[in-house]
């Protein structure tokens, strides 16, 4: 056994929603906030996000991305021994949208907002098999050991490096697809605009829609208080097919983007803000 598996086992055994999470995120939050990984990349990335605020209010919502990414991490850990939890912890809004496809090729599209783990496990909870398209870390072992905490919460993985022909499939036969497409979109994204600014940007969504007519769901949540959140289903993303599948995958991916974008303004303060989303764009911005 490796060691960080260890630790996986040893804090989901003994964590427990309340003082005993409290005890692990308030020092855990401020050591990561002082040490800042990536700050300067997530002021830029809030500076656009939040261009009419104050710099006081930026540093807060700063502070608030990096308790974000720890009580993701205790929330995920404890629902490790208890996936059922999340039914407790999520006050949704907007399920009708998601009942209505029930059966039907559905992508969910999120971001790195609120707790995405949760959101996932959430809807393997409520009865819909969910597959999760990821970036594998480079470590195999850590990789591993990521992909068995999310089937332990009832969330299947796969990864962007396989051949898509297996999501084709598996929207095919009315399984619920999960993207995150807030990350930067590399080598064969497309430029799409993004808090106003062009940016390469993921086109998975568009083309499984395309390929499979599948409805584009947004899903986010949005922590209230630990261990509540606000879970919110929007209606599909309209789209149709245009004149040629490039004008289709461009015009998907600005409504796509857009989603994201709301969801994002939202809880600007609970966003993986430290993703270098916006990386050709760094050198020519100012903090």
């Amino acid at each position: 056994m490796s060691l960080k598996t260890a630790l996986v086992d040893f804090f989901s055994a003994v964590l427990k929603p309340g003082w005993r999470a409290e005890a692990v995120v308030r020092p855990l939050s401020a050591l990561l906030g002082l040490v800042g990984p990536r700050k300067d990349i997530a002021r830029r990335n809030l500076k656009l996000v939040l261009p009419d605020a104050s710099p006081a209010e930026r540093e807060k919502a700063l502070r608030g991305t990096y308790e974000n990414i720890v009580r993701v991490g205790v929330e995920v850990m404890i629902l490790q021994r208890g996936p059922e939890q999340a039914l407790e912890w999520v006050e949704p809004e907007g399920e009708e949208h998601l009942e209505a496809l029930r059966g039907k090729p559905v992508i969910s599209i999120t971001g790195h907002v609120g707790n995405w783990e949760l959101l996932a496990c959430w809807l393997a909870q409520r009865g819909h098999k969910i597959t999760a398209i990821v970036r594998e870390p480079d470590d195999p072992d850590e990789n591993g050991l990521i992909t068995a905490m999310r089937a332990r919460m009832g969330v299947a993985s796969l990864s962007k490096r396989l051949p898509m022909t297996r999501a084709v499939s598996l929207l095919k036969r009315g399984e619920l697809l999960g993207i995150l497409p807030d990350q930067h979109g590399g080598d064969e994204g497309i430029l799409s605009p993004f808090f106003g600014l062009e940016t390469p940007t993921s086109i998975g969504p568009a083309v499984f829609a395309w390929l499979t007519g599948a409805a584009l769901l947004p899903v986010s949540t949005r922590r209230v208080a630990p261990f509540r959140h606000k879970l919110r289903i929007a209606p599909p993303i309209e789209w149709q097919k245009l004149d040629s599948r490039d004008e289709t995958i461009r015009e998907i991916t600005r409504k796509v983007n857009a989603a994201v974008e709301d969801m994002i303004r939202e809880a600007p303060d609970q966003w993986l803000a430290q993703h270098k989303r916006f990386r050709e764009r760094y050198d020519s911005l100012r903090a």
